[in-house]
């Protein structure tokens, strides 16, 4: 296995969208580990669960990236600022980053959760540790730079969704993008380039239910089709192209490979699903949680 000195593992902790499912996908949230760095990125439904359930030391978790403030991406960041304090003594500050708007949001979850707030303090979790810090970005920048990992935000096009970032995470030479929700993203492609791993969204319904459900042809708009994530994988040559935010409504994992096999990425390819780690290092090695 690559040595973890000098790669990047992933963990797919909710690889689905805002559908509800049997517990088998969760909200969006992508684990990222490099070096002695630690980074969330999204934090949607049962994010901390997912993270107990992979094992993570869930009061290390202190640095959050946003995507977008749709709620399926940020549903479950009030749950994983407070419980992480209150039973395990997280030391703050929590550093998230996000869009214009972020700033706002997090005032809102701190009086959400004023009870925890003003009666939850002891000697054991004191209030000085529920420190919190937002970031906002509102352009193609570099956001994070800290032990040798970088994190680049690159707008994308998310419809309704808007302002909405994808990002590209660099760590001892190693390159992973994550789409965030967006449709065709020729900046994504640009910043992506010579990735060794995308994670690219899917919303792939049949041809059929889109004709017939005018409701679903306008989420096609926001978010990318398999034949628009091949393009994205085939165009930065990526080493192994990977599908989270998977939504699939009546088709099944099969077709959606099947789709972007036909559309001309012949790479090596993963549908993703929650828990499912991948070490990016020389070789790419992906592991599913059973």
């Amino acid at each position: 296995l690559p040595s973890a000195a000098t790669s990047l593992r992933v963990t797919l902790l909710g690889t689905g969208g805002p559908e509800l499912s049997p517990q088998r996908r969760q909200g969006a949230a992508t684990l990222v580990e490099a070096g002695d760095q630690v980074l969330l990125f999204d934090a949607g439904r049962g994010v901390l669960q997912r993270l107990y359930d992979s094992g993570t030391a869930i009061n290390k978790v202190e640095t959050i990236f946003l995507t977008h403030l749709h709620s399926d991406h940020i549903v479950g960041l009030p749950e994983l600022w407070i419980t992480p304090w209150f039973l395990f003594a997280r030391k703050g500050p929590v550093n998230v980053y996000g869009p214009q708007g972020t700033q706002q949001m997090l005032e809102g979850m701190q009086q959400f959760l004023g009870s925890d707030v003003h009666q939850r303090p002891s000697p054991f979790n004191p209030a000085a540790e529920l420190a919190w810090h937002a970031h906002e970005f509102s352009a193609a920048q570099l956001i994070y730079n800290a032990g040798g990992v970088t994190v680049t935000s690159v707008p994308v096009d998310h419809k309704e969704g808007n302002p909405a970032f994808g990002f590209v995470v660099e760590y001892a030479g190693r390159k992973l993008v994550l789409s965030g929700d967006c449709t065709l993203s020729p900046a994504l492609i640009a910043a992506g380039s010579h990735a060794d791993v995308v994670i690219h969204n899917v919303f792939a319904p049949s041809a059929a239910l889109l004709q017939h459900d005018p409701n679903k042809r306008k989420v096609a708009e926001k978010l990318a089709s398999p034949e628009q994530a091949a393009e994205v994988f085939l165009r930065t040559s990526t080493r192994h192209g990977v599908y989270s935010h998977v939504i699939l409504l009546d088709s099944t994992e099969a077709d959606v490979i099947a789709r972007t096999r036909a559309a001309g990425f012949q790479g090596p390819l993963t549908v993703g699903e929650d828990l499912m780690t991948i070490l990016i290092g020389d070789t790419i090695h992906v592991t599913t949680h059973r």
